[in-house]
């Protein structure tokens, strides 16, 4: 005991920060290696570079130290044994997921890795039996001593413990016989229970237990590998597999689907499994199912410290991530963009003018690789931007729509002209007017009316301008347009109010028509620039 604390005592500092992190790169490692290959994955050698850094110089003088210096670890390099007949793909993947694992001390790792064919091992059947023992060479007998006739006396002592045995047991079965005839004899005597026994109900099995070490293993992957946790959740939302995602939701909570509740694509899919939640029953063994899943997407993906540092990205709304992108810097709104998920990208390009797009695509091409450390800083100022923004944008609009449809075609037209000037493009990119129906393309106005009642585009054309009446019943089908011309001589104008709810109605399918055909918002102002200009020189 005195000698380990002694070799403990005289450890230098570097030593110690040393074993430290080669302890902890090990432990990562090997519980690597217990997940993906326990007995075809090797880890042969482990080690830490420590070097001195001078911290702090002292000023000159006759009693002054020397330079402060203090152990910095500068890298870290391992040595990895595989079995030989593992697929390459596979192990060009385990050379990368210990690289992964070695970062987590926060410098640089190198990671060699050799092949080498493992021995098949034999099952315990086919084990050669153990060698028999030599034979032992017979001893010479020794000389019998002069036999004595045995005598009745001398025999019942030698059988004396046998006899003690068997009556001990004629004594147990003595009276297990009798307790087993009043048994029997209770049984039979007629009961008289006023309630009759309830009928004994088959015991099912219960589903198969998930250890708790792997559940929390899983729960801390889930927790922290956002990205392959959403491939996940995707990729069997998009298979259909509702009933699956809802036993995971049962067991794992909301985590699940805490990023993927935002995205468009799969809101359906997600509003099934919400539905699902109360129908299902919690299933231990469809975590087995998740993990497998999980280890096959991080497999699958080649995940980076950039990636990682872009993970936030998962969870954020894609009006949100484009409004934040407005505000970046070039540089960083090229690493955010390249970085972002493709459905936050797809948002964020349409807000960008052709120029943006031209010079990210020059930026894309000249340097494909971004240093870490510029990326990470990107990330940063991203971060910052969506925690400023909070959700004011997204309601700002939504309350601006409602506000642009409660008004006049004219009060339209002049807000919006005023808000161009004082408010700047930005404020109108989502704002679609009544004068817009004047100007919008035949095809997308008929697949707009498709898509709404006749009786409520009747409700609208009976109020409209005439000039917007015959260009709105120009672009219907021919059979649409003699069903609304004759409902038009049959009423008269409709009530304001009924009005206003239908024109709010086919604007509305206007702006989804719109964000469905990805038109830019420069085009769907467009449609209205003349009746724009008409309502600014009245202004003036």
């Amino acid at each position: 005991m005195l000698i380990l604390l002694a070799a403990a005592v005289a450890l230098t500092p570097a030593s110690r920060l040393q074993r430290d992190a080669e302890d902890k790169a090990r432990a990562e490692v090997t519980d690597l290696f217990r997940a993906l290959c326990p007995e075809q994955c090797v880890l042969l050698s482990l080690q830490a570079r420590v070097e001195d850094e001078v911290v702090a110089t002292a000023d000159p003088g006759f009693d002054a130290p020397g330079d402060l210096k203090a152990p910095v670890l500068r890298g870290a390099s391992a040595t990895v044994l595989l079995d030989g007949k593992l697929p390459s793909a596979f192990r060009g993947k385990v050379r990368d997921l210990v690289a992964q694992r070695l970062r987590t001390l926060g410098v640089p790792a190198q990671v060699a890795v050799q092949a080498v064919p493992f021995p098949v091992r034999n099952p315990p059947h086919l084990e050669a039996p153990p060698p028999a023992p030599p034979p032992v060479a017979p001893v010479p007998a020794a000389p019998q001593p002069e036999v004595k006739p045995v005598t009745a006396r001398d025999r019942l002592l030698e059988e004396a413990p046998a006899l003690a045995a068997a009556a001990l047991f004629a004594l147990v079965a003595l009276l297990l016989g009798a307790l087993l005839y009043l048994a029997t004899r209770r049984a039979q005597e007629p009961a008289f229970d006023l309630e009759p026994a309830p009928p004994e109900q088959a015991t099912s099995p219960g589903p198969v237990a998930f250890p708790e070490a792997r559940r929390r293993k899983l729960e801390k992957a889930l927790a922290d590998e956002r990205a392959v946790r959403n491939a996940v959740v995707r990729e069997a939302l998009a298979r259909g597999e509702i009933d699956l995602v809802a036993r995971w939701v049962r067991e794992l909570g909301e985590l699940l689907l805490q990023d993927v509740g935002t995205d468009a694509a799969v809101a359906q899919a997600v509003s099934a499994v919400a539905a699902q939640l109360a129908r299902v029953t919690p299933d231990p063994a469809s975590l087995a199912e998740l993990e497998a899943r999980m280890i096959a997407a991080r497999l699958a993906r080649a995940a980076e410290s950039a990636d990682v540092a872009f993970a936030f990205l998962e969870g954020a709304r894609p009006e949100a991530f484009a409004a934040a992108c407005r505000d970046l810097t070039p540089g960083a709104l090229d690493a955010a963009i390249r970085f972002a998920p493709a459905r936050l990208r797809a948002a964020a390009l349409q807000e960008l003018t052709a120029e943006q797009r031209r010079e990210l695509a020059l930026s894309w091409a000249r340097r494909p690789e971004v240093p870490a450390s510029y990326a990470l800083a990107a990330a940063d100022e991203l971060r910052e931007r969506l925690e400023k923004m909070g959700g004011g944008p997204r309601q700002a609009e939504s309350a601006m729509s409602d506000l642009i449809d409660s008004l006049a075609r004219d009060e339209q037209d002049a807000l919006l002209e005023r808000l161009r000037r004082e408010g700047g493009a930005r404020s109108t990119r989502a704002l679609v007017t009544e004068s817009a129906l004047g100007g919008v393309p035949a095809d997308v106005l008929a697949s707009v009316l498709l898509r709404i009642d006749p009786s409520r585009v009747v409700v609208y054309l009976s109020g409209a301008e005439a000039k917007l009446r015959d260009h709105i019943l120009a672009a219907c089908p021919a059979r649409l347009r003699r069903e609304l011309e004759e409902e038009l001589q049959l009423r008269g104008p409709a009530p304001q109010a009924e009005f206003l709810e239908a024109r709010k109605e086919i604007l509305s399918r206007l702006r989804d028509e719109t964000l469905r055909r990805n038109i830019p918002s420069a085009e769907v102002r467009g449609w209205s620039n003349g009746a724009a200009e008409r309502a600014r020189l009245a202004v003036e």
